[in-house]
């Protein structure tokens, strides 16, 4: 289950401090193909629940956060390893496509 980041002290902990990988959501409660992600990001977070952690950023709700990210549309997946970026994903994608993707950056990341 995917943590949801609330304060830039959290957000330190559980993604910059963070040791391995950590997918981090830039979402919103409005938008629609966020909406429809949902299912997909189970599924990876099933298949990746050894490798990857998990966590959430409602950028309306936390937009001081969410700025941090200079994203330019959600949703926005955001893949960090050891605290540092390595990739992003932005928009929506199929379940397939999606686990696709982030197994390649994860690849190309190490």
């Amino acid at each position: 289950m995917a943590v949801d980041i609330h304060s830039k002290q959290n957000l330190e902990d559980e993604v910059y401090q963070k040791d391995g990988y950590v997918l981090l959501n830039l979402w919103a409660a409005w938008c629609r193909p966020c909406q429809v992600m949902e299912p997909t990001l189970k599924f990876a977070e099933e298949k990746f629940k050894d490798k990857i952690s998990f966590c959430r950023l409602e950028v309306e709700e936390q937009e001081a956060l969410a700025d941090l990210f200079q994203t330019v549309g959600i949703p926005t997946f955001v893949l960090f390893k050891d605290g540092k970026e390595i990739g992003r994903i932005i928009g929506y994608r199929q379940k397939a496509k999606f686990v696709d993707e982030i197994a390649n950056i994860i690849r190309d990341g190490q």
